[in-house]
């Protein structure tokens, strides 16, 4: 149960981060077309996305500890 509470809040933070990653690159100037990629969009298309999955399953993971096994004992 720990495991999947982990995972789902994992997930949830990495929409909410896909949503903000969307907005960080929109404020940053959003280049138009597909070949004029930037060093500075690697932050806003994959560290903020990844750092919210991250961030969310480590809070449900750290959440979780009453259904852990030493919970059980």
């Amino acid at each position: 149960m720990r495991f999947l509470r982990a995972i789902y809040l994992g997930l949830m933070s990495f929409a909410v981060g896909l949503l903000l990653g969307l907005f960080a690159y929109m404020l940053g100037g959003a280049p138009e077309g597909a070949g004029n990629w930037q060093n500075w969009q690697y932050f806003t298309c994959y560290a903020i996305p990844g750092g919210a999955f991250f961030i969310g399953t480590w809070a449900g993971w750290k959440s979780g500890e009453e259904y852990g096994s030493a919970a059980l004992e």
